[in-house]
């Protein structure tokens, strides 16, 4: 019956009307997504490819973590600039497009990395090792820590290797001729003969004022030297494995069963000991390798292979004791001669003649030790360690897991997360990116701590992996932004500033007369007494001594050369405000280039290196159609 009912309402005109207006709309809706087309989500394409905003968003967070950890404060200073940061990350961003363009070249040229490349990259990371060996488990963790599937990993590690082809190729073509070397060797050790006068800004402080319009007007120009550092607290949850795993029981009983089951664990590998006889190659191989056949054939005769070894091999050391090497396993030794060490059956057999790297070798095995399986009873201790490690390790993954879900369900703060999970809210005081304490001292934290997002959305921040197996979960409690000092609070700061300016102002009028006598050739002794100054002699500067002012130093360095007896004279001001007069009277030349001139050499072939690649990115960039799409950019945080 409520069906027939709502059939007939169906049918009336009314009904028909609405339902018109709700096709309609919906039609209307759907045009309109054709013409309005997709909502741009990438910051930039590259030849219609996109550089996506979580690259870029990855790359400017490991940016900005690394400048932090570098520059510290100073680093803080430069990111309360917005322009600054606007430029900051489009650096980033035209590094993601250099690295983009790179690799479409690198496919041009047909560059390929193969599956067993990529698997013998992977096997040889020390990061995924235990023990020294390659752990597939720890393998498959750790990438998935990282976000990323075997695939995923495998694809990056395989357009990592292509770049290191091309560059391979690119870097390894330049050079630098050894006159290039040795030139730019005489200029780095030439030295130079000085006389400074010095006329300190502190000696005039006396002689100005500073006026209350003067103090108002510098406290609005340089409001931007005297300013409060942004502030943050935060509540935060740590979570460390060390604390968890000092509840973790493992029994005898596990361990036992934990050594039967992992027995290629406890192995100590096959090792051989063996005596052998090098022959270096020498100016000619041919004979090398005959001299080495001739001994190999006298120690088949009988004859005794230490003192061949004594009288013949080039390896001193090992022939002071018959040529005889230490125990070695496996994977130590260069390939060809472990190949053959370990193809020899019992003592006193002798190998054929082996040619390594290093020459060719006559090899007699002296001893060997199987493979041996170590007691239960000398790995008990260390098996229970390594089980407590593991089970911490395993409960502590599982518990940031659940940190992680339950503080993203329950974002206005951690107190439901605390509660859950049996842990206490700790709270921070209001603390800078140079004051933070520990562990919210962490370049990963700091960069969300102080991050705008996680302040406008009032939510609690993702899990931040911290070192030494510890994460942190945080919320934003308080913030105090970057901000001018009142001028009260710092107004002697200010007056002590005018008076410094305005005392060098005065050092310089006095330092230009004196540098206008030396000019013209006069003798300035009696300004320098009734100055009150004295000449300073400085003689055999180095062109790096960290003993002068480095504004002073680099401007006598690019001083002209004294003529006709005449020394070059300049004034110099110092980073504290001091007023140098300075006269160059000789430049000292070195005749004999120095032991820097190899070092030189490969530095300045690095140096056209980077500029082909540069020049290389240029050209591409120039062949490309790149598209910036700034609303997108300034998203990125």
């Amino acid at each position: 019956m409520m069906l027939d009912k709502l059939r007939e309402g169906a049918q009336g005109k009314v009904a028909k009307v609405i339902l018109g207006l709700i096709i309609l709309s919906f039609a209307l809706a759907g045009v309109g997504s054709y013409l309005n087309g997709p909502a741009r989500t990438a910051p930039a394409t590259v030849n219609g490819n996109e550089i996506s905003s979580a690259a870029l968003e990855n790359a400017y967070r490991n940016e900005r973590a690394r400048m932090e950890s570098q520059m510290g404060e100073s680093f803080s200073q430069l990111a309360a600039n917005p322009a600054y940061m606007k430029q900051f990350r489009r650096g980033v961003l035209d590094r993601l497009i250099d690295q983009a363009l790179f690799d479409s070249k690198a496919r041009e040229l047909g560059l390929r990395v193969s599956d067993e490349q990529i698997k013998q990259a992977i096997l040889a990371m020390p990061e995924f090792a235990e023990d020294g060996k390659f752990n597939n488990d720890r393998y498959l963790q750790l990438i998935r820590r990282a976000g990323m599937t075997p695939e995923m990993f495998r694809d990056s590690l395989r357009q990592d290797m292509v770049r290191q082809q091309l560059m391979g190729a690119l870097l390894g073509s330049e050079f630098a001729l050894k006159g290039e070397a040795e030139q730019l060797d005489r200029l780095y050790n030439q030295t130079r003969d000085l006389r400074l006068v010095r006329l300190a800004a502190a000696a005039y402080l006396g002689d100005v004022q500073a006026s209350d319009e003067e103090v108002e007007q510098y406290y609005k120009t340089n409001s931007a030297r005297f300013m409060n550092d942004e502030k943050v607290k935060v509540d935060y949850l740590l979570l460390d494995a060390a604390t968890l795993g000092k509840d973790i029981q493992v029994t005898e009983q596990d361990a036992q069963d934990y050594y039967d089951q992992h027995q290629d664990l406890f192995q100590r590998a096959e090792r051989r000991r063996v005596a052998h006889i090098l022959i270096p190659f020498g100016k000619d191989e041919n004979a090398a390798e005959q001299k080495a056949d001739a001994l190999l054939t006298q120690a088949q005769g009988g004859d005794d292979f230490a003192a061949l070894a004594k009288a013949n091999s080039s390896d001193t050391f090992s022939a002071k004791k018959g040529g005889e090497l230490d125990w070695f396993e496996k994977g130590v030794m260069d390939p060809s001669f472990e190949k053959a060490a370990f193809a020899l059956n019992k003592a006193g057999d002798l190998s054929t003649v082996v040619k390594s790297p290093f020459g060719f070798h006559v090899i007699k095995l002296l001893g060997v030790e199987a493979t041996q399986t170590k007691p239960f009873a000398d790995v008990k201790a260390d098996t229970i360690s390594r089980l407590q490690a593991d089970k911490a390790k395993e409960l502590f993954f599982a518990e940031q897991q659940k940190m992680a879900d339950s503080s993203f369900e329950n974002p206005d703060s951690l107190d439901f997360t605390a509660d859950t999970m049996g842990m206490k809210v700790q709270s921070s005081d209001y603390f800078t990116q140079a004051t933070a304490p520990a562990p919210l001292n962490d370049p990963k934290v700091l960069s969300v701590a102080f991050s705008e997002q996680l302040r406008d959305d009032n939510t609690n921040s993702d899990v931040i992996e911290l070192a030494d197996g510890k994460a942190l979960v945080m919320h934003i409690t308080g913030h105090q932004p970057r901000a001018a000092k009142p001028l009260a609070e710092i107004k002697e700061q200010v007056i002590a500033a005018i008076k410094h300016d305005k005392a060098s102002e005065v050092a310089r009028g006095k330092a230009q007369v004196l540098l206008d006598k030396l000019k013209a050739g006069e003798n300035i002794q009696a300004d320098l007494t009734a100055l009150g100054l004295k000449m300073e002699t400085h003689n055999g500067v180095v062109r790096f001594t960290q003993d002068m002012d480095q504004n002073l130093l680099a401007q006598a360095f690019r001083m002209p050369h004294p003529q006709d007896g005449k020394p070059s004279v300049e004034l110099v001001t110092e980073a504290n405000g001091d007023r140098v007069v300075v006269a160059l009277d000789k430049v000292n030349v070195t005749k004999e280039p120095s032991e820097m001139v190899s070092l030189l050499q490969g530095q300045l072939g690095q140096g056209k290196a980077q500029v082909s690649y540069q020049s290389l990115i240029e050209e591409l960039r120039k062949a490309a159609k790149i598209e910036y799409f700034t609303d997108v950019e300034a998203t990125v945080e």
